[in-house]
């Protein structure tokens, strides 16, 4: 029996509906500029090192004695639930970010029993889906990132004052810091629970390489979680 979760709902116990076959999830595309050069043979390649977004499809069947009314229900959590994480019941520590791109029309085969595909745009990678980290009160503090690319993470330090943080040979100072000072690398944004702080950083956002990474600090800190965002292709 084949579901999925998304949006805080399963599809089976929330809504009685069944992935009717296990679905073929793509690999994402590299984002590479091919430009040809007069007088140069061959092409001159530009590789961005980004990758596109995938399309995941699923064929769902629905049993119910009330098909047209299960729909509009059905309709309304998955658009409603936006861009929402999305993990199957086949492979449950991965999970996507994805969004339902289609309309969702159900074809009645029976009185009862109807099938409908629904359409998921998602970001390029497939992530962990528990990878949170509380770093214990030492410093340096080694842990493995356990996907095949480098991630992205998110870091929230609990502290005051200067704070230097050292992730593996880069090195981060936070200013100013008064109680939480967040770092999020996807976004590259530097912020507090009331205000963005990017005025208080100074060095790059870190990013987590594949294998093992170290993390360091020099400060006032009283505890650091992480959302590492461990992610493979």
């Amino acid at each position: 029996m084949l579901s999925f979760d998304f949006g805080d709902k399963n599809s089976y116990t929330d809504f009685g509906i069944l992935i009717s076959k296990r679905p073929s999830i793509p690999s994402a595309k590299r984002r590479v500029d091919f430009y040809n050069i007069p007088g140069r043979s061959g092409t001159l390649k530009y590789d961005e090192n980004t990758y596109e977004d995938i399309t995941i499809t699923l064929e769902c069947s629905l049993r119910s004695t009330d098909l047209l009314s299960e729909i509009d229900k059905i309709k309304y959590w998955l658009f409603s639930s936006a861009e929402s994480e999305l993990i199957f019941s086949f492979q449950k520590d991965k999970k996507y970010i994805a969004q339902v791109v289609n309309s969702i029309d159900i074809k009645q085969v029976y009185k009862y029993l109807g099938y409908f595909p629904i359409i998921f745009s998602c970001h390029p990678f497939k992530y962990h889906s528990d990878d949170n980290i509380l770093i214990p009160y030492a410093s340096p503090f080694t842990f493995k990132n356990t996907g095949t690319l480098p991630s992205e993470p998110i870091i929230t330090i609990y502290g005051s004052g200067l704070i230097k943080l050292k992730v593996n040979d880069e090195v981060i100072e936070l200013h100013d810091v008064d109680g939480i000072i967040e770092l999020d690398s996807e976004l590259m944004e530097c912020y507090s629970p009331t205000e963005l702080r990017n005025g208080s950083m100074y060095g790059e956002f870190p990013l987590f390489r594949t294998g093992d990474n170290k993390i360091s600090w020099e400060g006032t800190v009283s505890n650091i979680y992480i959302k590492p965002n461990f992610r493979s292709l």
